[in-house]
Order: structure tokens, then C-alpha cells, then sequence
């Protein structure tokens, strides 16, 4: 049985079928309190294309961004794996050993850089979507506020943390598991 005939059989011993009425009838007037008057993009054709054009390309700039952090994360972190191999392999070589912790080092600060790096040209695709999204239609634009700036700034910035964590607890990591072979 589904839930909507469950919840239908529940109303039904429940409410009387004036209270039914009315919740339905509220559910209705709230629905059409939502609906928005769709008023049509003002630009001409060809800067309206032109704004589509720059909408998908900004799109897929942030999509490409945002897969160039995790690829720099996954990548960084099989540099650490790497490095462990190496040393372990190697035990004997103090000179190999000290080289794998500058080295690990040097990656986490490129890769950190990095990472914040393809963020901030983020945030920058990102100020050029909501600009030219103030130039779409009134409904374009109500489906973009669905989600709030704040709720996808925390969404955002909780990765961002977390992808910078990883980097750093990879290099302690690395840096345990080589000092018993540190010289």
C-alpha cells in the first residue's frame, strides 16, 4: 500500500470531510501564492544568446574547477602513498628519507595553494552567473533562489576545509610513518 492511500485512510477516520476540505483548499491557495508571474528576459536575441553562451561556459568552468580540487587531492594524497613506498623500500637511505619529508611538504603547500587557487575562480564564475542571471526571466530567476548563498557558501566552504584537512593530515601521516626512519 502506498502512502499516499495510508495517509488518505488516516485523514479519513480522523478529520471530517469539512476539515479535509479546507486543508486542501489551504494547500491549494499556498501553492498558488508560490507560482511566480513569469516576466520574459528583456535583452534582445543576440545578447540573449550571447548571455546563455557565457552562462554555460561559466557553468562549466566551475564544474571543471571543482574537478581539478578533488583530482588535486586524490593526486597529492598517491604522491604520499608513493612517498611512504619509496622510504620503506629504501629504510637505509637517510638521504631519501629527508628528501620524501621536504618533498611531502612542498606538495601540501602547492596543493593547498592550488586548491584555494581554483576556489577563488570559482567564486569569480560564480559572480558572473548571478550577473547575468539578474538578465533572465523572472521564473529563471526565481528557480536560482531556491537555494540560499548562504546555504551553498557553507555547503562550499565545509568542502574546501575539509578538502585542505585531508591534505594535511596525509602529510602528518607520511611524517609518523617515516620518523622511526628519520635520521
Amino acid at each position: 500500500m502506498d502512502l499516499v492511500t495510508e495517509n488518505s485512510r488516516f485523514l479519513a477516520k480522523v478529520a471530517t470531510p469539512e476539515q479535509m476540505i479546507m486543508a486542501v483548499q489551504e494547500v491549494t491557495r499556498q501553492d498558488d501564492e508560490l507560482e511566480v508571474e513569469n516576466a520574459p528576459s528583456e535583452l534582445d536575441d543576440l545578447t540573449h544568446a550571447e548571455m546563455r553562451m557565457l552562462y554555460a561556459e561559466s557553468a562549466e568552468s566551475i564544474r571543471f574547477a571543482k574537478s581539478q580540487q578533488w583530482r588535486s587531492l586524490g593526486a597529492v594524497l598517491l604522491i604520499f602513498a608513493a612517498l611512504m613506498a619509496l622510504a620503506r623500500i629504501a629504510a637505509q637511505n637517510a638521504i631519501l628519507i629527508n628528501l620524501s619529508i621536504a618533498i611531502s611538504f612542498i606538495c601540501s603547500a602547492g596543493v593547498i595553494y592550488a586548491i584555494a587557487l581554483y576556489q577563488t575562480w570559482q567564486n569569480t564564475e560564480r559572480e558572473k552567473l548571478r550577473e547575468i542571471g539578474r538578465h533572465l526571466s523572472s521564473y529563471a530567476q526565481s528557480v536560482r533562489a531556491i537555494k540560499s548563498s548562504r546555504e551553498a557558501n557553507v555547503h562550499r566552504y565545509t568542502l574546501l576545509v575539509f578538502m585542505i584537512i585531508s591534505v594535511l593530515l596525509g602529510n602528518a601521516m607520511l611524517v609518523i610513518f617515516l620518523s622511526p626512519l628519520y635520521r
